[in-house]
């Protein structure tokens, strides 16, 4: 089915084109002239609804707005900024790097690793010297 589709798409392209090269020059230039009318016309509408969507949601947001403020009970997302807890430092939850403990540097603890190896060598040397 799939190739029906496309050799009739590719048929009807071709006829198309054909057409089009078959037409002299007035008609050409009256075809493009439609089309860019066609193409202008829809570019206009689509324009005027996207402010039409904009105008729409403005709308939206001013009826909550006036909703809301009649209201004596706001609700929570909205006197979140008034909240006193909210500037509680326990209630942080992403740290900043000077509350966090400080770690040993690495090298720190590769000079720390090796000193524990040596006395370890140093012992077995030692006990390897002496008579038993």
């Amino acid at each position: 089915m799939a190739k029906h589709k496309l050799l009739a798409g590719l048929l009807l392209g071709g006829v198309a084109y054909a057409a089009y090269h078959a037409m002299d020059l007035e008609q050409r230039e009256a075809l493009k002239d439609a089309a860019r009318d066609r193409y202008n016309t829809l570019k206009d509408r689509a324009v005027d609804y996207a402010f039409y969507a904009a105008d729409a949601v403005d709308d939206f947001k001013e009826t909550i707005d006036d909703h809301l403020a009649g209201k004596d009970d706001a609700p929570a997302w909205q006197s979140a900024a008034a909240d006193e807890t909210s500037n509680d430092a326990d209630d942080d939850i992403v740290l900043s790097s000077n509350e966090v403990a400080d770690l040993p540097d690495e090298e720190a603890a590769d000079s720390a690793s090796s000193e524990a190896d040596q006395p370890a060598a140093a012992s077995d040397d030692s006990a390897s010297d002496q008579p038993v």
